[in-house]
């Protein structure tokens, strides 16, 4: 029986995206008939197992580490950890790959927007450090990127990859993702005709998420105001400032952390979630709110139209004028509202963890 070890650290919602991704993939192996046909081997941190057992319960062998990702104890002693388990095949579920590990191994690449947005404005390291670390993070990437068999999450990054570092378009396999099923609902006519009078955000606040086009809109549309759905950051702090400045303070809320029925609640009642990101990997903040019954207008920027195709109100992410003028189509069109949360249902039918996870052993199937 052949052995797969998947590097699982990155596991569940506290490591966002990454770890929405790990979670959700994992408890779709295991419905597969061809599951049980390998053994397969997780490693994972000491303080998630309890929580990472309860949800996978005995379908994995587990190895726990304190080894953390970024570091560079995970470059030294990480590949020593992953010799002594004897795996034909190891998937790293993010690039972070150690470069002394040379045997069979398959590498997730959720985006590389740090090729496109850098300096000071897109971190909170000493601009020093900075360097040197994405320096090191570019190296990695050549290395990690040429010796692998590759999955990234749009067929825009398999593009990128393939004509940036000249690949063969076999070493790279595109497996979109998928909402995580908890932000899936029943009744899919459970939705408010007339919104209220706000627009949601959602996500990180770096430079690359580019809501500063939401905030040049909100000048012109003094009837609306914005509830942005982020965890506390430097970045935050930053941007609250910002609003101070820009004079829209009573027209910009921050909701910080908000548990799934208020979650839910505040998409239901929104005109829209306004995704403005100049650049995504997947990006499943808007496929979320199309779960939710909350209609998109979204950047046409990357992948996003690949990902979102015509269930969304589309702008220039460089133009606050035409991201006013699809706020005011949107807000008083009820039929509008309606047709995008039809069309938003129906894509993301479009998507599944199942798939995902299909496509995901036929690249180990492949390998092996």
């Amino acid at each position: 029986m052949k052995h797969i070890v998947i590097d699982a650290r990155l596991y569940g919602p506290k490591h966002t995206g990454i770890g929405r991704y790990t979670k959700n993939l994992l408890k779709a192996l295991i419905t597969l008939p061809d599951f049980k046909k390998y053994k397969f081997t997780l490693i994972i941190y000491k303080n998630l197992e309890a929580e990472i057992k309860k949800n996978l319960g005995d379908n994995f062998n587990y190895v726990t580490t304190n080894i953390k990702h970024y570091s560079l104890a995970e470059q030294l002693f990480l590949p020593f950890l992953i010799y002594g388990l004897k795996a034909d095949l190891v998937h790293f579920t993010h690039f972070n790959k150690p470069i002394l590990y040379s045997k069979k191994s398959v590498v997730t690449i959720h985006d590389l927007i740090k090729h496109f947005f850098t300096g000071k404005d897109t971190t909170t390291k000493n601009q020093y450090l900075y360097a040197i670390k994405h320096l090191g993070y570019l190296f990695l990437t050549n290395i990690i990127v040429k010796r692998n068999q590759i999955i990234v999450p749009s067929n825009f990054w398999r593009q990128y990859l393939i004509e940036k570092y000249k690949l063969n378009p076999s070493q790279i396999v595109t497996t979109h993702e998928a909402v995580d099923p908890t932000f899936l609902i029943n009744n899919q006519d459970d939705f408010i005709k007339t919104p209220q009078k706000y627009i949601i955000y959602t996500g990180n606040l770096y430079t690359h998420k580019n809501i500063k086009v939401i905030l040049e809109a909100l000048k012109s549309l003094p009837d609306i105001s914005l509830k942005i759905i982020c965890a506390r950051s430097f970045f935050s702090e930053k941007l609250k400032v910002k609003i101070v400045e820009m004079g829209l303070e009573n027209q910009v809320e921050f909701l910080g952390y908000l548990d799934d029925k208020e979650f839910k609640n505040v998409y239901k009642k929104a005109i829209a979630l306004v995704h403005p990101s100049l650049m995504e990997g997947f990006s499943l903040t808007g496929l979320e709110a199309m779960a939710l019954n909350c209609p998109v207008i979204s950047s046409n920027a990357s992948c996003l139209p690949e990902i979102y195709n015509n269930s969304v109100l589309y702008f220039d992410p460089n133009s606050a004028p035409d991201l006013v003028q699809k706020i005011n189509q949107l807000k008083d069109n009820l039929d509008l509202r309606q047709k995008l949360i039809k069309l938003g249902n129906q894509q993301v039918k479009k998507y599944s963890w199942t798939k995902t996870a299909k496509q995901t052993l036929a690249v180990y199937k492949n390998l092996l």
